[in-house]
């Protein structure tokens, strides 16, 4: 059996993490991976600089600077304050695990070829985000 890999382009980074982390929530971290900027996520409970069996480093060189967070409903907003509002630019890589399976990764600033999404983000949330004009199906990869 051949399976596909959808290529997808982000049209609104912002929304479309605030979606995907509402979307995520509870039982779950998120991590991310860049400058020094997202070092202010080492504030937020729970916090950790270290990697854990499912969030890894995706850079090993140049070393970037890299923050576990607990993911829960309250503390969505406290996340997106601590990094200034807005996904900065220097944020390289962003990925998600719930229940101990990475559910989302948003490699290389949201490069198209460098997207997943797991089975914990449905077909019917993907087209809420297309319809919504987050993001964009590009192609299918066999």
């Amino acid at each position: 059996m051949k399976s596909t890999h959808q290529i997808w382009k982000v049209r609104d980074k912002n929304r479309l993490l605030l979606a995907i982390m509402n979307e995520l929530a509870g039982d779950a971290n998120i991590s991310f991976e860049g400058d020094s900027k997202i070092l202010s996520l080492v504030a937020l409970p729970g916090a950790s600089q270290m990697e854990t069996s499912v969030l890894k480093r995706s850079t090993l060189w140049p070393q970037q600077d890299f923050v576990v967070v607990l993911l829960e409903p309250s503390i969505i907003s406290q996340i997106f304050a601590k990094i200034g509002g807005t996904i900065p630019r220097s944020v390289l890589h962003i990925q998600i695990e719930k229940e101990g399976r990475l559910e989302f990764g948003a490699y290389d600033n949201f490069n198209p070829e460098s997207m997943f999404f797991g089975s914990a983000i449905r077909e019917a949330f993907l087209e809420s985000l297309v319809s919504e004009g987050f993001l964009r199906k590009i192609s299918e990869v066999v």
